[in-house]
């Protein structure tokens, strides 16, 4: 009874604090072309699709899901999980405000919630609770299929013109092509807020790899876990 009364707060304090860094971080329409807000958007749906489920077994009332449930779970979680790492490994330490600004020179902090709070206890959700999903290695192939999304869809929307931050014809460096390495390039010396200095095809392969790692270290993980609660 413990576990599900945990699952319940941990999953609450999440979607709470996603709504409450993307209410304050909303800009207009264009935050939803920034991956971290889709991101967010997708993982408190599913929190709260499990929200409910945790609610309905309290009461002793039982709701069996499609086994494509838990994997869309697993796949929010996934994005949750991008969204953490690639803000924390490459965004952050290329942001004009330093590292610790990236986090905290937003307003109300809501850098913060969306891009720690929430990925790490939608990641702590995903791992020690709802564990009626079984986990499959092919599924961690599955890991990739958010990222191409967003990015034809990022690519699509710059083709209408539209363009963000600073000037850039994409919401984030790394898949920025209007620089001087572009697409195949690479040169170090232009890293900076918008380009990594590595062209986006290379960019988009090793991330896609890293990607695909995430995937089975989380699956890796959950099976894990799962053994030693039994």
């Amino acid at each position: 009874m413990k576990k599900i009364y945990l699952s319940i707060i941990i999953k609450i304090i999440a979607i709470i604090s996603s709504i409450y860094g993307m209410i304050f971080a909303y800009r207009g329409i264009i935050s939803f072309t920034y991956f971290t807000i889709l991101s967010n958007i997708f993982s408190i749906s599913m929190l709260g699709v499990f929200l409910y489920k945790d609610i309905k077994k309290l009461k002793n009332k039982e709701i069996t899901f499609n086994k494509n449930i838990y994997l869309l779970k697993f796949l929010s979680t996934l994005s949750i999980t991008i969204t953490f790492l690639v803000f924390l490994t490459i965004i952050a330490p290329t942001y004009p405000d330093g590292f610790i600004g990236a986090y905290l020179n937003k307003k109300y902090y809501t850098s913060l919630f969306v891009h720690i709070v929430v990925p790490v206890l939608s990641i702590i959700d995903f791992l020690y609770f709802n564990n009626e999903y079984k986990p499959e290695k092919k599924h961690a192939l599955y890991a990739m299929i958010p990222p191409f999304i967003y990015i034809i869809y990022i690519y699509a929307l710059e083709l209408l013109g539209v363009i963000w931050e600073g000037g850039m014809h994409a919401p984030y460096n790394f898949i920025n092509y209007h620089t001087e390495v572009g697409f195949f390039g690479f040169d170090l010396s232009t890293m900076g807020w918008n380009s990594l200095g590595i062209g986006v095809f290379y960019n988009i392969i090793i991330l896609s790899l890293i990607f695909y790692g995430i995937g089975l270290l989380l699956l890796k993980l959950k099976q894990v876990i799962e053994k030693k609660s039994k």
